[in-house]
């Protein structure tokens, strides 16, 4: 049986090698089995909350359709549908209700606030700093096109945001080299970017940056460009727009890749900015396979992490500590953030 050990899912960092590898292997799996597996129901008689700071289509969609195809029901809450609260405080007033938590938010301390107190599972379906649960759905798309990752180059051009974050510190970590071009101003996090180099070390795996996008897609198995302005800094996307001109993907940058290379972006698109529509409908364009498979991977990332509960439960990770209220160890997954095993 497929199991995650940690309940949490923030960065993508709490699993190990091989839980990523087996959550890929699972979530092609449940997509090409998708009406079969009618048995797989972790969640039967289960609520999960849907929690969204930010408008979404894609997360909304797939958690929601998600949870219900594993037996669960679920209960959504937007920001302006609840009271603004101490996410110490609503996420102990939230698992005396529910089995589980994503939450799709803006400032990534809300979700680590949480940690200290949490007795049930919490997914990030987005913050400011990380996006991992699209990075599943990317880690698939390759896997699902190429048949393997190592060894797969993938150049991202763009802002140096959550989802380049994810991207970083997910794909080198399961063998695939990253070439980013990001303007200058607009480069990822460095703590963040420190992380991936260190885990990328560990497989072998390379993470190179590039300042000239013409340089950055050369011999690249993968494109994957995303918005110039991310959801919160539209007031300054003019401001923004004529430092990632260069960095368009058109035809004229995709002559200098493979006849072959995948175009990737996670959606929504700007058609005219980062992409134009003739790249949006390629051939080789990926767009909708990545926005269908965040439905598999997260069933599988939430097959996994429910499969693991009782695991958990038996090794007595959940201890009654007056200063957590009782909330699950959470030292053994962040210990284990550089486990490959």
């Amino acid at each position: 049986m497929f199991k995650i050990k940690s309940p949490f899912f923030l960065t993508g960092e709490e699993l190990s090698h091989q839980e990523l590898t087996d959550l890929i292997e699972n979530s092609l799996e449940l997509k090409k089995n998708r009406f079969q597996h009618q048995s797989i129901k972790p969640l039967s008689e289960q609520t999960v909350a849907l929690v969204f700071d930010k408008p979404s289509l894609r997360t909304r969609l797939s958690f929601t359709v998600g949870v219900q195809e594993l037996g669960g029901h679920i209960i959504e809450l937007t920001s302006s549908a609840k009271k603004n609260e101490d996410p110490e405080d609503t996420i102990r007033v939230m698992q005396g209700m529910v089995c589980g938590l994503m939450w799709r938010t803006f400032a990534h301390s809300n979700l680590e606030r949480m940690l200290p107190y949490a007795k049930i599972p919490i997914i990030n379906g987005l913050s400011d700093l990380h996006h991992p649960c699209q990075a599943l759905a990317d880690l698939m798309t390759l896997k699902e096109k190429f048949g393997q990752l190592k060894g797969l180059k993938l150049c991202y051009l763009g802002d140096g945001n959550n989802v380049l974050h994810s991207l970083l510190l997910l794909l080198p970590f399961m063998g695939v080299d990253v070439h980013y071009c990001c303007p200058d101003g607009y480069l990822p996090h460095p703590e963040i970017l420190q992380r991936a180099h260190l885990r990328a070390s560990k497989v072998g795996a390379k993470i190179n940056f590039f300042t000239s996008a013409k340089e950055a897609v050369k011999n690249t198995d993968a494109i994957y460009t995303d918005v110039w302005t991310s959801m919160g800094n539209e007031a300054n996307a003019r401001q923004r727009s004529h430092h990632f001109i260069d960095l368009q993907l058109n035809a004229e940058l995709y002559q200098l890749a493979k006849s072959c290379t995948l175009i990737m972006h996670c959606l929504p698109m700007n058609k005219g900015q980062e992409i134009t529509e003739e790249m949006a409908n390629h051939r080789n364009s990926a767009l909708f396979i990545q926005a269908e498979n965040r439905l598999h991977a997260q069933k599988a990332l939430m097959l996994g992490i429910w499969n693991g509960l009782s695991q958990i439960q038996a090794q007595d990770i959940i201890k009654h500590d007056k200063s957590t209220s009782g909330a699950f160890n959470n030292h053994t997954w962040q210990s284990r953030k550089l486990d490959i095993d």
